[in-house]
């Protein structure tokens, strides 16, 4: 896969809801407290003013609410900026958010201390120490394995849809999480997907090659087992394993399908 696919790969907004908005005020607070007890960037109380770590606390606070604002209201707002979401949009808002975050922390931070210290300069050391704070807090939070972990990821992208086009330029929208497995079929593949009327499959003109390189990525379930198939590793199970071989087998199903040597650890490490 070359950047260009990855950044218009597609990729999941932050869903808003009641559990995501807890976890946004909690980042907020437990920033706040790493602060205190951490004391990063030299950042401690040496007023002896009892009170003062409120300050921080408050400081807190207006993170968690410039996110909410900058994911929530402002999507809200302007939907139609927030339509196909991908990888690349990500990374361009996602740097923006950055900046707008810092901005609201380094203006809030400035009316504290009489904006003694209103300066550009001070303003990118804001926005750079909220971000490494945030960022060391969020590992701790969700831990570095899962954080990484391509079959967690995998996860949040199986509800995007995936527009797929042939050599000769025909399309088909593919939603990744109906996708039972892809095989190859000659110079047609055979797309083999679940819906409300069961398992169901479709004859699609296309090398599996071509396929491969739009729905593969390192953030889809999606994977190449075989010169022959791709399978959608939610769906699927060990069947048999040996030193050289391994065959695994499609949930509720009796589908039997092989695993090339050259995939084997792979395939073992994800089932």
């Amino acid at each position: 896969m070359n950047i260009k696919q990855l950044l218009n790969t597609p990729f999941p907004r932050p869903k808003r809801s009641k559990i995501n908005f807890l976890k946004i005020l909690g980042l907020g607070f437990i920033c706040s407290l790493f602060v205190i007890f951490f004391k990063p960037f030299g950042i401690e109380n040496t007023t002896g003013i009892w009170y003062y770590n409120f300050y921080i606390i408050s400081i807190g606070a207006v993170l968690s609410l410039s996110i909410i604002f900058v994911e929530w209201i402002i999507p809200i707002a302007f939907p139609k900026l927030f339509k196909n979401w991908t990888i690349g949009k990500g990374l361009v808002w996602y740097t923006l958010v950055i900046l707008v975050i810092g901005a609201i922390v380094f203006i809030y931070k400035s009316y504290l201390g009489d904006f003694i210290d209103f300066t550009l300069q001070e303003y990118f050391f804001v926005m750079g120490r909220t971000f490494l704070i945030a960022i060391t807090v969020s590992f701790f939070i969700i831990g570095f394995y899962q954080f990484i972990n391509r079959k967690v990821i995998a996860g949040i992208s199986v509800n995007e849809d995936y527009l797929v086009t042939s050599q000769n330029g025909k399309q088909l929208k593919l939603r990744l999480k109906d996708i039972l497995f892809v095989s190859s079929d000659d110079n047609y593949v055979n797309i083999h997907y679940q819906n409300n009327q069961g398992r169901q499959k479709l004859l699609f003109r296309s090398s599996l090659k071509n396929i491969e390189s739009q729905i593969v990525n390192p953030i889809s379930p999606m994977y190449r087992c075989h010169r022959k198939f791709i399978i959608n590793i939610k769906y699927f199970e060990i069947d048999k394993i040996t030193s050289r071989s391994m065959t695994i087998k499609l949930k509720s199903h009796d589908e039997i399908i092989p695993v090339s040597s050259q995939y084997v650890e792979t395939i073992k490490s994800l089932l």
